[in-house]
């Protein structure tokens, strides 16, 4: 019997990140329940579809994702967030592991270290059933 996919949802102001980070994932074991530009959707999405792994950008419009990850973790603290970021800063690196992320993925990177980072994430989750 085949693993259920993990749920995802992909949050970036880029429509051309959404659309990699979704390429990339297809055909791996995640299924990218939702897409957000911004952390108030972000939050609004959490809630309501409940992903198990958020893909979560820094620097955003309306709310960033540094405050979106403190609200997420605050509300599902078992949902893995990945911060996905073109921000290398130590303070910006720091405040992101204080404030709960599983993961940091530096733009502009590659299929392998993506898929890489979401895989070493989803291993600390319970077993998707088989």
């Amino acid at each position: 019997m085949a693993k259920i996919p993990r749920r995802m949802l992909i949050v970036d102001d880029s429509e051309i990140t959404r659309a990699l980070l979704r390429t990339l994932l297809r055909g791996e074991e995640y299924d990218v329940v939702g897409e957000a530009s911004n952390g108030e959707q972000a939050i609004e999405m959490v809630q309501r579809l409940k992903p198990e792994i958020v893909c979560l950008d820094v620097d955003m419009p309306k709310m960033g994702g540094l405050e979106a990850l403190a609200k997420i973790r605050e509300l599902l603290p078992r949902t893995l967030v990945l911060m996905v970021t073109a921000h290398t800063e130590r303070e910006t690196v720091q405040t992101a592991i204080a404030n709960g992320a599983a993961g940091y993925i530096v733009k502009p990177f590659n299929a392998g270290r993506v898929l890489a980072a979401i895989a070493a994430a989803a291993a600390r989750l319970p077993k998707a059933a088989e």
